[in-house]
């Protein structure tokens, strides 16, 4: 389903760390995140961006392109959602019709509810480039809802192909008959609930993987992770709780100012920035 593909998108600018403070507001049905990317820069060379980079950030200043902690969760890009969008219009042998209809109905309920907007770019107090975002889910239950029932079609899809060993076949299976939801949002707690065997585990998430870091400070600053029963539980914040934060690390390269240029002939780069009141501003704030 290209829909999955398309959320787990992967770039090359890279950034040290990121900090992701949101807030859901239960009685509008909306989901507000405020980004920060700490230490923005360039994997491809020492001096200057790399003609991919460059498409890269053209992307993202000009079209809703969002990161979260890079290759280790997702990225969300407006334009790859639209292209997905369109190429669904067309037949699709592999999915029966009733699939086919439910994943235009997410692609189509993502480009109407998730909004990026472009924040300033500044300096931190090391000199790195850091930049913002402010992402706007509006309508968040029914696409957690369609979530988690595209979900259950990626599990059948995943079942059906040939090189699937039986192990994760009848798992995927299992899976997609239970009734539990995969995504939930109780408050402002979010829980996500992967199925996967213990080698896809270790895979994916194992010491070997270099994500121990990430996972370490995840738990550290109050995130659940934990695998059992072939499964992968996930939750961040409280019920209670008004705003969550969380701040990871993505990159463990060095910092190199590679990018400043670049975005310096794009847009304003501000010496310095209340971040903790930008913050405030946008996850408080109420669409008219």
């Amino acid at each position: 389903m290209v829909v999955w593909c398309v959320l787990l998108l992967t770039g090359c600018l890279d950034y040290g760390r990121q900090t992701l403070t949101y807030r859901y507001d239960g009685k509008r049905d909306t989901l507000r995140i405020f980004q920060v990317y700490q230490g923005i820069f360039g994997d491809d060379q020492p001096v200057g961006l790399s003609a991919k980079e460059l498409d890269q950030l053209q992307s993202v200043l000009c079209g809703q392109r969002t990161f979260f902690f890079a290759n280790w969760i997702l990225e969300y890009d407006g334009a790859e959602i639209r292209k997905a969008l369109e190429d669904a219009a067309k037949p699709d042998a592999k999915s029966d019709a009733a699939t086919h209809e439910r994943q235009q109905k997410f692609l189509k309920l993502l480009l109407d509810n998730v909004r990026v907007e472009n924040g300033a770019f500044y300096l931190d107090e090391q000199g790195r480039l850091c930049g913002l975002q402010c992402v706007t889910v509006t309508q968040f239950s029914s696409l957690v809802a369609a979530a988690n029932t595209g979900i259950r079609d990626l599990l059948k899809l995943e079942a059906s192909r040939e090189k699937v060993p039986a192990e994760e076949r009848d798992l995927f299976l299992r899976s997609a008959g239970q009734p539990q939801p995969f995504v939930i949002m109780e408050g402002n707690q979010l829980r996500l609930r992967i199925p996967m065997t213990q080698a896809s585990f270790e895979k994916s998430f194992g010491t070997k993987t270099g994500f121990s870091r990430q996972l370490d400070e995840f738990k550290q600053q109050g995130g659940k992770a934990a695998f059992a029963d072939n499964q992968m539980k996930w939750s961040i914040g409280a019920p209670t709780d008004t705003v969550t934060t969380l701040t990871l690390p993505v990159s463990e390269k060095p910092y190199v100012a590679n990018a400043l240029d670049a975005v310096k002939s794009r847009a304003v780069v501000h010496k310095q920035m209340d971040i903790a009141a930008a913050a405030k501003a946008f996850i408080w704030a109420t669409d008219k």
